[in-house]
């Protein structure tokens, strides 16, 4: 088993025997449910996105250092969200839910 930190995607293994790796880039489609306390929806709208920015370089690292433990050979090397602020849809207020 290889350390992920020393994978990358051209194959260097940091001094060992090079591993054939290939990029691979993947589209997922995400559903959030982001609970916002806000005194109205325009402002709890207002920072709906900003809870959905991408992972930060540590919990990239963290979440490679798990799938190593678990036996697995692959190396994530970035993350992007991409929100549309527009799908936002409003589906409870006060505990109550919104038809709309």
């Amino acid at each position: 088993m290889t350390n992920p930190e020393l994978l990358s995607c051209t194959g260097q293994t940091g001094g060992g025997p090079t591993i054939i790796m290939h990029e691979h880039v993947f589209e997922v489609r995400l559903l959030a449910v982001v609970h916002v306390c806000a005194q109205n929806e325009g402002l709890a709208r207002e920072v709906v996105a900003s809870a959905l920015g991408s992972p930060s370089t540590e919990e990239v690292r963290l979440a490679n250092e798990a799938n190593f433990l678990m036996g697995r050979e692959a190396t994530i090397v970035a993350v992007n969200f991409s929100v549309d602020e527009v799908s936002a849809k409003l589906v409870e207020t006060d505990g109550k839910t919104v038809n709309g």
